[in-house]
C-alpha cells in the first residue's frame, strides 16, 4: 500500500491531504511500522515466518556451537549434571549452520506455547522428555531420530554430532503442509527508564557445572562460561542485545541418566523475580504465567511493563536455588 505521505516524499508536493514534503499531513497518523514480534526491530515486510526453535547442546564437548548469534532469542535451561542446554529461536535470520542439535527437555513444551508453537527441532528425546512438547507445545515437531532427511551429521562421535541449517527445516516443514502459527511478541520494547541502576555485567549460576558472565561493550552484552569466552565456530563470541534473567521453579521430572542423574523439569510458568539488563543498566521486576496456555507478563517494580532494547535478547532460566551477582 503507498501511503499519502510517501507519494509526498516522492513528488514533493501532496495530491492527497495537502501536507509538507516527507512529512504526514496535519491531523494524519505516521505510516504504520512492521516489526519482528520477537526481537522488536523493524522489518522488510509484515512478517510470515513461524518461530523456529532448535535444541542446542551445552556440554563441553559441544563446543564450539554454530548459530546462536543468528538467533532472535535464546532460553538457557538447566539439565541433568548440573550442565545447561540452550533452545535458539529464529524468525528474523536464517543461519546456514546450527548445532550440535540434542534431545528436547520437559521445559520445552512451555516455551514453545508461549511462541504459539512454531516448528521445533530436536535429535531424539526419551518418551517422558518429549512428552510436554507433544502435548501442549502446539508445535510442529522434526526429529532426527524419526526423520534424518532436514540433518546432518559431522565428524566426531554420536550424539553430539548432528547439525542442521534453519532453510533446511523451514523447507522440511513447508513439505510436511505445516501450517503453524507465528508468533506474538514475548517482550515489550522501549527506552530504558531514566534513572536505572548500570549493569555494565553479570554473572548467573543457572547450572551447578555452568556459570555463565556477561559484559556490555557499548552495543551488546557478550557471553563468557564458566571464566572463559564462549566463542562460536567462526570464532565469532556469542552476544545479545538484552540479556533478561528470570527466577523460576524446578521440579522432578523422575527421568534419569545412565549415571543415575535425574533431569530437572524447569517450569517456564508460574511467577518469580525478573531483572531485564539492557543499554548497560538493569530495571527489576516480576514475571507471571499462571499457566502455559497463558501469556508470560513482564512488570516493572517501578510500574507498568519490563521493556527491552529492540534486538536479540537471551533468557537465563535461573533456579531459585542459583545466583545472580553484578560481575
Amino acid at each position: 500500500m503507498i501511503a499519502c505521505s510517501a507519494l509526498a516524499t516522492l513528488v514533493l508536493i501532496s495530491g492527497c491531504g495537502g501536507g509538507v514534503a516527507g512529512k504526514p499531513a496535519a491531523g494524519s497518523s505516521p505510516p504504520a511500522v512492521d516489526r519482528w514480534p520477537l526481537t522488536g526491530q523493524v522489518a522488510p515486510k509484515t512478517p510470515t515466518e513461524p518461530a523456529l526453535s532448535v535444541k542446542i547442546d551445552n556440554a563441553p564437548a559441544a563446543h564450539p556451537q554454530s548459530g546462536l548469534n543468528q538467533a532472535d532469542l535464546v532460553f538457557e535451561c538447566l539439565v541433568e549434571g548440573g550442565m545447561t542446554r540452550f533452545l535458539a529461536v529464529y524468525q528474523s535470520h536464517s543461519a546456514a549452520v546450527v548445532g550440535p542439535i540434542r534431545s528436547a527437555r520437559p521445559v520445552d513444551g512451555a516455551l514453545l506455547r508461549a511462541l504459539n508453537g512454531g516448528i521445533f527441532a530436536y535429535s531424539g528425546a526419551a518418551t517422558g522428555e518429549i512428552a510436554p512438547a507433544k502435548a501442549y507445545s502446539t508445535s510442529f515437531l522434526i526429529s532426527d531420530d524419526a526423520n534424518p532427511g532436514p540433518f546432518w551429521r559431522k565428524s566426531g562421535p554420536p550424539p553430539g554430532n548432528v547439525y542442521s541449517s534453519t532453510a533446511r527445516l523451514r523447507a522440511e516443514a513447508a513439505r510436511k503442509s505445516a501450517h503453524p502459527g507465528l508468533p506474538s511478541p514475548l517482550f515489550t520494547y522501549g527506552p530504558a527508564v531514566p534513572g536505572s541502576s548500570p549493569a555494565r555485567r553479570l554473572s548467573a549460576m543457572v547450572g551447578g557445572t555452568v556459570r555463565a558472565s556477561w559484559v556490555y561493550d557499548g552495543a551488546s552484552y557478550l557471553r563468557s562460561e564458566n571464566g572463559r569466552p564462549h566463542l562460536l565456530a567462526n570464532g565469532q563470541q556469542v552476544r545479545a542485545t538484552n540479556v533478561v534473567v528470570l527466577r523460576v521453579k524446578v521440579t522432578h521430572s523422575g527421568i534419569t541418566d545412565a549415571a543415575g542423574n535425574e533431569d530437572p523439569f524447569v517450569l517456564a510458568y508460574g511467577s518469580g523475580n525478573a531483572e531485564v539488563f539492557r543499554n548497560g543498566v538493569v530495571e527489576h521486576g516480576r514475571w507471571s504465567r499462571p499457566s502455559v496456555t497463558d501469556a508470560f507478563k513482564f512488570t516493572s517494580t517501578g510500574g507498568g511493563a519490563l521493556t527491552l532494547s529492540p534486538g536479540s535478547s537471551w533468557i537465563e532460566l535461573v533456579p531459585e536455588s542459583g545466583s545472580v551477582s553484578p560481575g
